[in-house]
């Protein structure tokens, strides 16, 4: 289990090193990509990014079903792991057609990246 674990986890941060790096070879002058590559170089704006995709497609729910998991920007390094597992891993998350889009799932995916998910799997 724990390997499968290891290569999910490897996988995953191959993919978006791989999607940040065909990113940051593409040429593009409009001011979206100027926009994304601000989110991605600074981490208060990137985690702003990802609460904003939290609120947005997570909270919508959990407000109602599951009021100890809202995500606010006090906790949400704390659930990082789960966060991975249920909407990568397990692809559970989001529920009731909340489905993130592209741009949201890479929010999420490059600040994941910035945390420090040591003890994945273990939660």
């Amino acid at each position: 289990m724990m390997k499968k674990v290891k290569i999910t986890w490897l996988s995953f941060l191959v993919f978006t090193c791989l999607t940040l790096m065909m990113q940051s070879f593409s040429s593009s002058s409009d001011d979206s990509f100027s926009e994304e590559s601000k989110s991605q170089s600074d981490p208060v704006h990137l985690k702003k990014e990802a609460l904003t995709v939290l609120e947005t497609k997570c909270n919508v729910c959990h407000r109602k079903q599951n009021p100890f998991r809202v995500f606010k920007e006090k906790n949400m390094e704390r659930f990082a792991s789960k966060i991975h597992e249920q909407v990568f891993i397990k692809k559970r998350m989001p529920k009731a057609g909340q489905s993130l889009t592209d741009k949201e799932s890479k929010t999420l995916k490059t600040w994941l990246l910035t945390q420090k998910i040591n003890n994945y799997g273990n939660d």
